[in-house]
């Protein structure tokens, strides 16, 4: 073999060596945990901090934290949305289903002659893929409003409430690794809500 040939493979099997005992000596040195920094859904902001949303033509108002920002390309309900704010989790991308953060979403009120819980019923007793809604009362602000749980291509909670032959909706959901802490910001935006008051 050529002398030159046998320098450069020396030269070679030195650096791979010394590329071995770096890489083995670091992996030895003991490691500092990560510093977890709360995520942005999980930091408390007094609601007075919070934005505001009110439509005046319809009398629908509440607050949503400042982390949260108005998407105005959501269409969740089939008579159109009045509004939607969300929060965006890290991971979530775009032009893609929505699994990483949390929506809070008002639908446009509908005209009905239809009571309450008839009139909910004759909105969800359709569906057509996952489990059977689950229908149940809640009170918000002080004022009873039909709950409805269903899910398909997703799991959400809807409120409902008729006033003055108008029918009111929110539509709500949370997912992602943050969904624990974002479903308890949705209870606090709940609390702010007035609806057909």
């Amino acid at each position: 073999m050529n002398r030159n040939a046998i320098v450069v493979i020396a030269l070679i099997l030195v650096i791979v060596g010394v590329a071995l005992i770096l890489t083995t000596n670091n992996s030895l040195l003991p490691s500092k945990p990560p510093v977890a920094s709360p995520s942005p859904a999980a930091v408390q902001v007094s609601q007075q901090d919070w934005k505001s949303f009110e439509n005046k033509q319809y009398n629908i108002s509440f607050k949503y934290p400042p982390t949260w920002s108005i998407n105005k390309n959501t269409q969740l309900f089939e008579n159109g949305d009045l509004v939607a704010v969300q929060f965006t989790g890290a991971t979530q991308q775009e032009q893609t289903e929505f699994y990483d953060g949390a929506r809070f979403v008002v639908m446009i009120p509908q005209a009905t002659n239809l009571d309450l819980n008839s009139w909910v019923e004759s909105r969800h007793k359709a569906n057509v893929s996952g489990s059977a809604p689950q229908f149940s009362d809640t009170v918000i602000n002080g004022v009873t409003f039909r709950k409805v749980y269903e899910c398909g291509l997703g799991c959400f909670t809807y409120y409902y409430r008729v006033v003055g032959g108008q029918g009111y909706g929110v539509v709500v959901s949370a997912a992602g690794p943050q969904e624990v802490e974002l479903n308890a910001t949705i209870s606090e935006i709940l609390k702010t809500v007035e609806i057909g008051s």
